[in-house]
């Protein structure tokens, strides 16, 4: 959600925000600290109980990734917050279908990852897995996340959230390691099985799991600027992307939150290519690497990886040195 759609919203439902911003709700939102973040997140997704809100905050996000050619996109949903700030599992449903409908209709196949945030759905709490194991469920749903805040709310307690998910023949897609070390993605692989973790740049403290990460074809989301802006990083510049790459962890860049940390995909790359030294070759072996840890459809990962191919192709018989948006204007 944009500074501007939740404006509008808060403006459509006369939302009190004085509890949230001083004043106005501002141009561009600013963190002091993820428990900042989240009661800001908070706040603007309980403004997405209209009819067709979420909808159109689907389209707006798939419009701008239709404009950076993306072509498969798994997007993280939050079922029990808008079950809790009144949404019906019947409306809930519509919406993400037809939010869904409306992204394919651009050129971008969305997936569902359906997340518990563990700082407010408890581990005695099953309102996020019952919904998984009901009936009333949008399509494309391909995994089972836990987000939230890391920091007092371990991973450990939702191994039964977990198991049931994966029986379900969901894939276990937590975030990990952002706000909290290297025991939070310890305890997302083992006690939730993880396949793929979000962020998981903090293994990096314990050099053991790093290489058990590596040997296990575990997949990273990296996030540079979420990583920035909620202060795991103080400098872009001492990141550490490259040294997960270069201990043989799979990983690509990501946006978390693009909305609220004003980023966007091209955003991130240009973080790669100008901060992080990565050529436009690197670029596209991370695209490969995320195309296969994702969960696209057979017919939308041919088509991609015939597109990647070919741009890798160009890229080693010229290997020109551009950075991100240049290579957005040679597409």
């Amino acid at each position: 959600m944009s500074p501007s759609t939740v404006k509008a919203l808060a403006a459509e439902h006369q939302a009190d925000f004085s509890g949230v911003w001083d004043g106005a709700i501002p141009d561009a939102f600013s963190f002091e600290d993820f428990p900042d973040f989240g009661r800001q997140y908070l706040f603007g997704l309980r403004l997405l109980r209209s009819n067709g809100a979420l909808v159109t905050a689907i389209d707006d996000l798939a419009e701008t990734l239709a404009s950076q050619h993306v072509r498969h996109a798994e997007l993280t949903t939050t079922a029990y917050s808008h079950f809790h700030g009144g949404m019906s599992r019947e409306h809930y449903r519509e919406e993400l279908n037809e939010g869904r409908r409306l992204a394919a209709a651009r050129g971008v196949s969305i997936g569902w990852v359906v997340d518990i945030p563990r700082d407010l759905e408890m581990p005695d709490s099953t309102d996020t897995i019952d919904f998984l194991e009901g009936s009333i469920l949008p399509d494309g749903i391909v995994g089972i996340g836990l987000g939230g805040y890391e920091v007092g709310f371990p991973a450990a307690p939702y191994a039964e959230h977990f198991r049931r998910g994966r029986a379900l023949g969901l894939a276990s897609l937590p975030h990990a390691g952002e706000t909290e070390g290297a025991d939070s993605v310890r305890q997302a692989i083992d006690d939730l099985g993880a396949v793929r973790i979000g962020h998981g740049i903090r293994a990096l403290e314990d050099p053991e799991l790093v290489k058990r990460i590596a040997d296990a074809g575990i997949f990273c989301e990296v996030c540079p600027t979420s990583n920035l802006l909620l202060g795991v990083v103080d400098d872009l510049a001492d990141h550490p992307f490259r040294a997960l790459r270069d201990a043989g962890v799979k990983a690509c860049l990501n946006t978390d939150d693009p909305g609220w940390f004003d980023t966007d995909l091209f955003t991130e790359l240009e973080i790669g290519s100008n901060i992080f030294g990565l050529s436009p070759t690197d670029h596209v072996q991370l695209q490969l690497d995320a195309l296969t840890a994702s969960f696209a459809s057979d017919d939308v990962k041919v088509a991609v990886r015939t597109e990647l191919t070919a741009l890798s192709t160009t890229f080693a018989s010229k290997n020109p040195l551009v950075s991100a948006r240049e290579l957005r204007r040679k597409r």
